[in-house]
């Protein structure tokens, strides 16, 4: 099925925002598009908007997809993702960091800024 997606350059970032239902396979694409165009733009901070992903994740779907980040994702990317109850934690946020990848899982749209220093 996978999400509705908004991609937007807003002056130095890149905001990708997703809406729609969880499911491990649709995650782990956004998480791929989020790689590409960050590429795509000459690896700008991406902000991750995906507080309107509904459903819980899984711990265990969260170990697998802090792995898939390692893979996928250049070192130059530097990620903001916000999320809402049941999404994405700290323990993805872990996986991803104890595997070289610049991310953090942030509160709102003003904690992810200030993470991304923009």
């Amino acid at each position: 099925m996978g999400f509705e997606l908004q991609v937007n350059e807003v002056d130095s970032y890149l905001s990708i925002k997703a809406v729609g239902d969880y499911t491990l396979a649709d995650l782990s694409s956004l998480l791929d598009r989020a790689a590409k165009e960050a590429e795509k733009r000459g690896y700008r901070p991406v902000l991750l908007d995906i507080y309107e992903v509904t459903g819980s994740v899984p711990i265990f779907d969260m170990f697998e997809l802090g792995e898939h980040c390692a893979r996928v994702w250049n070192r130059r990317v530097r990620i903001a993702i916000f999320t809402g109850e049941g999404g994405l934690n700290r323990f993805f946020e872990n996986v991803a960091r104890n595997r070289g990848v610049a991310v953090a899982i942030v509160p709102n749209q003003d904690a992810a800024l200030a993470w991304l220093r923009i």
